[in-house]
């Protein structure tokens, strides 16, 4: 039955309002991720068939929008056209998944597209959107309609009955938004967005006073951390036997048979729970870091490039073990971290004299040229930084030769 277009005012009008009232409250509120696991143990063949059946209409649903004319003109076909692996295609029928999820999945191509459009006009060398072979992350965007939260379990739309869930515990006290259905090795997970208010959550949650008002942190692949302080963080995670086991095996088999399947899943399973691993890892360093000085500076630097150096043969398997790349990440996001340029001369500055001194990767122990000062050279970084994090030296004394005194130094020698 069609709206007449005076309900139709009226019920946009309404939605407008309660939009404006929602926006209105999360200004005064926290938001969290609060995940839970579907139990695979009580998913009957009926629940399992349609989850798969999302997901699989996300994929083609996905593909279908990205190859179209115009991604934000797409409209929700009711079939789309799949090409099959031996070149031909099919048309299937989009039976699986509603009209608000499919609204979701549209709007996550639109915005993959606005965020390659951002990383073009940053320099950033970028190509098209393009298809791709798995959906793993649906929206679920409206609680009540495209879910609905009864207790452990939780009814998802198109997916017959209830689902149980572990770890619903987790969500008493937090007012529930938008979701996620997700698929990962070890099974599927709901990742709800919570709220609640910032002075709840600041008094359930309070932050120790830090012990230091500012230090340096100089990253590397001998310790992941070294602290202005002296103190030498090295957590690392690398890789299990188990899952080098199952990625033999894996390498070992056609992927057309089932024996591959099977031991990519189960590689991909362990790689998850490493995954998880470090990532916690990093987390708690974080918040150490956090609760121990007030403010903190970073240098920015170029992680990525050193799997590829010379002096480190091992340099990729130390970071993917390591927490380095994602503390960091985390780092730069909070508001008491200063980053500084990856130009600045931490390491070959002298902290006594003023002037820089080259300092090869392998040499350990700082000595200055100059004045002879002898120190570590991850604490003499991280030493600079402070000196660095107020009084960044300028193009022009980087410019001049390394035995003239430059930057704040200079009335001490």
């Amino acid at each position: 039955m069609a709206i007449g277009s005076d309900a139709l005012k009226r019920r946009n009008q309404k939605i407008k309002e309660s939009n404006k009232a929602t926006r209105e409250r999360r200004r005064t509120q926290v938001c969290r991720a609060i995940t839970c696991k579907i139990d695979y143990r009580k998913l009957t063949a009926a629940q399992t068939d349609a989850l798969n059946g999302l997901f699989r209409d996300a994929k083609h649903l996905y593909n279908d929008c990205v190859l179209s004319d115009s991604v934000f003109e797409y409209e929700i076909p009711k079939s789309v056209t799949v090409r099959l692996p031996d070149g031909t295609q099919e048309t299937r029928q989009l039976s699986h998944i509603g009209v608000q999820t499919a609204q979701g999945i549209i709007q996550q191509a639109r915005d993959n597209v606005r965020s390659l459009k951002t990383l073009k006009a940053n320099g950033h060398k970028v190509g098209g959107l393009k298809p791709v072979k798995n959906v793993d992350s649906i929206p679920l965007k409206q609680p009540g309609r495209t879910f609905r939260l009864n207790g452990n379990y939780i009814h998802v739309e198109r997916v017959p009955g209830m689902l149980h869930l572990t770890g619903v515990r987790q969500l008493e006290g937090w007012e529930i938004g938008a979701a996620k259905l997700i698929r990962k090795a070890s099974g599927y997970y709901i990742a709800f967005s919570c709220f609640k208010d910032k002075t709840e959550y600041e008094s359930e949650h309070p932050k120790p006073q830090p012990r230091f008002s500012i230090g340096g942190l100089d990253a590397g692949l001998e310790s992941d951390i070294t602290e202005s302080d002296g103190t030498k963080t090295i957590r690392r995670y690398p890789d299990t036997r188990k899952a080098r086991y199952w990625a033999r095996r894996r390498s070992k088999r056609n992927k057309d048979t089932n024996g591959w399947k099977t031991a990519s899943r189960q590689y991909r399973r362990e790689m998850e729970r490493l995954a998880a691993q470090r990532k916690h890892a990093a987390l708690r360093e974080r918040q150490r870091l956090e609760a121990k000085y007030a403010r903190i500076v970073i240098q920015d630097e170029q992680i990525a490039s050193w799997r590829k150096h010379k002096g480190y043969p091992k340099a990729g398997r130390i970071l993917q073990g390591g927490i380095l790349g994602r503390l960091y990440e985390m780092l730069k996001t909070m508001p008491q971290v200063t980053v500084l340029d990856k130009w600045q001369p931490t390491t070959a500055w002298c902290r006594q004299c003023g002037r820089r001194t080259r300092t090869p990767l392998q040499r350990r122990t700082y000595r200055c040229a100059y004045c002879g000062i002898r120190e570590d050279r991850d604490v003499h970084a991280a030493l600079n930084m402070i000196a660095l994090a107020d009084q960044p030296l300028s193009y022009r004394e980087l410019r001049k030769p390394r035995d003239i005194p430059i930057g704040p130094y200079v009335k001490a020698a």
